[in-house]
């Protein structure tokens, strides 16, 4: 099946369009069949409303199951209210059990109760209910292949065969490496499926299989499983229960729609927006609403934080009007605070998140960032001493101008490394309160600092 380019895509979401326009759903539904389950998500969203549920009621229940498999949250919990409780449930049994349990965990109480009774395979979805949707078991799928530890290369490869001929118009998914149990269920080992197909025939499983196996519990929270399978390069991770029976297995698709969505969420937190729910909204998606109440609470608090800045230009107005040239430094000393605390804090973030760095490494990440403040302070304020002096101001303006950008730069860099690092220490996203709120409190600062300087070095201060 092969794949389109954005370009292609759009011109293929204004034929569906004109078709269903036409009242040519068959037609429509036919064009969409013919795209790859994650382009069909794609153009399905794009989609008015509307017209989406009306695309999607003439799907037959294969295709909407892939459909709905690809689809964003949001707009699949959408659609799936929409549609009669008996389809959406012969839907839900030809999705992966994660993805069914996805979809359920966003719809209703009494409606997820009804579809379960519904469900023909029910069994394998209703595990899943139990976790919250950001741990390992709230990602793994309950489909998978073990294998016990007694049975032989012969009987293994002969239940591939039959597992991969059970339905010749579907693709079986079979794994790279197979995981191995015992009677009770238990978690023993894995097998790389190259080592099985070239293993000489008789060969217990047992005897070949690796006992070191990687694996987490139900309760690992998903950035934890996405560092661990990231660090050991798995293609998917096992997942135990608390007697270490393998209950599922976490795949490298989940992973990647997790390491999404939290990239999302930090860029949002560092522009000062509050994450939920447009993380997990397609831009065009996103209500008016919903884009206003994400932003007006972070706007407001960095509105009251910014008079901080006026309160310190108040408090040396006196000296503002004796040296008017110093006004004209405000900008540049600022700006120069933001734009490297916003470098640090972003260094010292992503060295949180790759677990580099551990809040009770602080003084030693303020180190290493101090030092290099050091260098930028010196090198920085330099410059700033010259440009002062080609805009001909008075020498002790130009050394409070650059003398300020110095020390700026060292505390931009120790607030910028300290206040992630306690934010962490704490259980608080460092995102939330790194972005915006950050730059305000060292602009505000930096003011005060430069002020000080000034008095210190200009003599008619």
């Amino acid at each position: 099946m092969p794949t389109h380019t954005a370009e292609a895509l759009d011109r293929i979401t204004r034929e569906v369009r004109d078709l269903i326009r036409q009242g040519h759903y068959t037609a429509a539904a036919d064009r969409l069949r013919e795209l790859h389950p994650a382009d069909r998500a794609e153009v399905v969203t794009r989609l008015p409303a509307q017209e989406r549920e009306d695309l999607v009621a003439h799907l037959d229940v294969e295709t909407a199951a892939e459909l709905f498999e690809e689809l964003d949250e949001e707009v699949a919990a959408d659609l799936a209210d929409d549609i009669h409780p008996e389809r959406l449930a012969d839907i839900l049994d030809e999705m992966e059990p994660d993805d069914a349990a996805d979809l359920l965990g966003d719809l209703p109480p009494d409606l997820v109760e009804m579809l379960l009774a519904e469900m023909e395979d029910s069994a394998e979805v209703v595990p899943l209910l139990q976790y919250p949707d950001e741990t390992a078991g709230g990602l793994m799928t309950t489909a998978f292949v073990a294998l016990q530890e007694d049975a032989t290369v012969d009987d293994v490869i002969a239940f591939l065969r039959i597992l991969r001929q059970q339905d010749e118009d579907e693709d079986v998914d079979i794994p790279f490496y197979l995981f191995v149990i015992d009677d009770q269920q238990h978690l023993v080992g894995v097998v790389d499926l190259r080592e099985l197909v070239s293993a000489p025939p008789g060969t217990r499983i047992a005897d070949l299989m690796d006992p070191q196996v990687i694996a987490v519990d139900a309760w690992t929270d998903q950035e934890e499983v996405a560092r661990i399978m990231k660090k050991y390069d798995l293609a998917a991770v096992p997942v135990t229960d608390e007697e270490k029976r393998l209950i599922g297995v976490v795949t490298y698709d989940d992973i990647m729609h997790v390491l999404e969505e939290e990239a999302s969420e930090d860029i949002l937190h560092l522009g000062g927006v509050e994450s939920e729910p447009l993380a997990e909204k397609p831009y065009w998606e996103q209500k008016l609403v919903e884009v206003f109440r994400s932003r007006f609470p972070w706007l407001l608090l960095l509105f009251v934080a910014g008079s901080y800045t006026g309160s310190v230009l108040r408090m040396f107005d006196a000296e503002l009007r004796q040296v008017i040239s110093l006004s004209i430094f405000i900008p540049l000393i600022i700006g120069t605070g933001g734009n490297v605390g916003s470098q640090t804090v972003a260094t010292v973030i992503r060295a949180l998140v790759l677990k580099e760095v551990r809040p009770r490494d602080a003084l030693r990440a303020w180190w290493r960032e101090v030092r290099v403040a050091l260098l930028l302070g010196v090198a920085i304020g330099a410059i700033g001493f010259l440009r002062a002096e080609l805009w001909g101001v008075d020498a002790h303006v130009a050394w409070a101008v650059s003398l300020t950008i110095f020390a700026v730069i060292l505390w931009a860099s120790t607030v910028a490394t300290f206040v992630p690092l306690a934010a962490s220490a704490l259980g608080i996203d460092p995102t939330h309160i790194s972005g915006p709120l950050m730059s305000t409190l060292i602009d505000g600062t930096g003011l005060l600092i430069y002020f000080l300087i000034a008095r210190a070095v200009i003599p008619e201060l």
